[in-house]
């Protein structure tokens, strides 16, 4: 008897060591600083096993940026990320399976914070308007967002108004939409309502970044005008909706068809919208309401992305297969026109596309400072006379319009 209890112990610590055996170590490394490691910063690591997840530890880095976490458990049903809140913006990895490799190095990388705007851009808009609810006469709206941030720090707004519109990150809803559902981009952020449509306090690190929600909005005949606000600077606009509804646009030009999450959709697309400029769908087709609209009301409450992986994924991917298959659309575009004198439009999206490599080359050290500062100020100028005198195309043909109809009679709008 005494021997059995005196083996029971070693085996029992022996069991729980192989179970506990994982570690993930790392680097916390400023960005916008090419790297430079970040010392006395709370780092934390977080647990994930099936829906559930929960912080288990949290550490702060040594004078090396430095940090660790061991005693992990390497089961396969498992998965581990780290994060952190630097200036306001949160950082995290992406998950991490110890059940093969019990011992990990993963870096973290951070980003100084701004509050200017002037290096964000919306690559890919996509708004995809579903079947309709007919019993609650709702269209079904989900809208998705490739955002591009051309400089080395991180975009941080506040939802702080003061009496105007906060300096946050903004997105324009119809003036009727409802039942509003934050997805990718804005766990652990948070949102308030402004005219037109809402702000959050999620932030835009270098580099493309992606955001997703959906709302309704109610209707009542079988016509619909579908009204978009451009935010911001938008490179490529993608509106799709149903095959059973005919779409018309004086904005938006056809482009077939295109296969999203094994359905078919009518596309409707628009290139270099300037920030403000509005985008209207008409809608015609639609099935009678058979009852009263939906009253709800909004629901803003965004979940911690560990939690929803699949979900994000989902709507990630479908983003992204559309954002390729326009970039596609738009190389076999301007192979066809290679010949002839390159428009400003394609101008301006060789120079994002040269400036996100420029700022790529100088994070990993290949080009010296005074280079990257001369080459990346000269980008940047040229961008701005494009942008500019595109600008004054658009107001001045738009003042000729508007003296046209004035001198014609009553204009539609």
């Amino acid at each position: 008897m005494m021997i059995l209890v005196l083996f029971s112990f070693p085996l029992t610590a022996s069991a729980h060591t192989l179970a506990n055996t994982g570690r993930i170590y790392g680097q916390l490394q400023d960005g916008t600083k090419r790297s430079a490691p970040v010392a006395r910063q709370s780092v934390t690591l977080q647990m994930a096993q099936g829906q559930n997840a929960s912080d288990l530890t949290t550490v702060t880095t040594d004078a090396h940026g430095m940090f660790s976490f061991s005693g992990l458990n390497t089961d396969k049903t498992i998965s581990y990320a780290v994060y952190t809140l630097y200036q306001k913006a949160q950082y995290f990895t992406g998950l991490i399976s110890l059940s093969d490799k019990p011992e990990q190095q993963v870096n973290l990388k951070v980003y100084d914070a701004t509050s200017s705007v002037s290096n964000i851009a919306i690559v890919q808009a996509n708004v995809l308007i579903d079947k309709t609810d007919a019993q609650h006469g709702l269209l079904n709206v989900t809208e998705s967002f490739v955002f591009e941030n051309l400089g080395l720090t991180t975009y941080v707004g506040s939802l702080q108004a003061n009496g105007q519109k906060p300096n946050a990150l903004r997105f324009s809803l119809p003036p009727s939409a409802r039942q509003l559902s934050l997805k990718v981009g804005f766990d652990g952020y948070n949102a308030i309502q402004v005219d037109p449509g809402f702000a959050s306090d999620a932030v835009v690190p270098p580099g493309m970044s992606q955001f997703a929600f959906s709302f309704h909005v109610p209707y009542s005949a079988s016509h619909y005008d579908f009204a978009y606000t451009a935010v911001y600077p938008t490179v490529d606009l993608s509106v799709l909706t149903p095959l059973d509804y005919r779409a018309s646009s004086g904005t938006l030009t056809s482009q077939g068809t295109v296969n999203v999450n094994q359905q078919t959709y009518q596309q409707l697309a628009a290139k270099q919208l300037l920030a403000g400029a509005q985008v209207h769908v008409e809608l015609d087709g639609l099935p009678a309401p058979t009852n009263g609209t939906s009253a709800s009301q909004a629901n803003q409450n965004p979940p911690w992305f560990i939690a929803i992986v699949a979900v994000m994924l989902a709507i990630v991917i479908a983003t992204w297969i559309l954002y390729i298959r326009m970039q596609r659309r738009s190389s076999a575009r301007r192979k066809q026109v290679a010949k002839a004198e390159q428009s400003t439009q394609e101008e301006q999206e060789s120079l994002l596309q040269a400036l996100l490599e420029l700022d790529k080359a100088y994070e990993a050290g290949t080009i010296k400072k005074a280079e990257y500062q001369e080459r990346r100020a000269t980008m940047k100028a040229r961008l701005r006379v494009l942008i500019s005198a595109e600008s004054g195309e658009k107001k001045a043909s738009s003042a000729s319009s508007k003296k046209t109809a004035s001198s014609g009679g009553k204009a539609k709008s």
